[in-house]
């Protein structure tokens, strides 16, 4: 009996312990905004527009920046915290794009194969 007191006893403990949010795994990407190039460079103005809305986000868990061109284009990596609305996470990095630009393309790719590109020059 006096085992299933203590049992019982530490029961909240173990429960507050198992509730406890797991940490966001390093390659999880619920939001991928990519900046890329027509040949002279990244979009700079969004992407530091972008930047400084992820340094604000209380949804964002981790944000990486992926470099992969030569003239600074790059994904952003932003992973969401346990819980989060990542499709209303997305909507709001997409509501930043804008629809048209001759600066340089920028897609973002969200949950559920949510997906937006900016058209470039025709």
């Amino acid at each position: 009996m006096l085992r299933l007191a203590a049992v019982l006893a530490l029961s909240p403990a173990l429960v507050v312990g198992a509730c406890a949010a797991a940490p966001v795994p390093a390659d999880r990407c619920d939001v991928t905004i990519k900046f890329a190039s027509y040949g002279m460079g990244i979009d700079r103005d969004l992407a530091d527009r972008v930047a400084a809305a992820v340094k604000t986000d209380r949804d964002v868990a981790r944000s990486e920046r992926r470099p992969w061109g030569r003239e600074g284009e790059y994904d952003l990596c932003l992973a969401a915290r346990p819980g989060r609305d990542t499709k209303a996470m997305y909507e709001r990095y997409r509501a930043m794009l804008p629809a048209r630009t001759l600066k340089a393309p920028t897609s973002i790719e969200g949950p559920e194969g949510m997906r937006f590109e900016t058209i470039g020059p025709m």
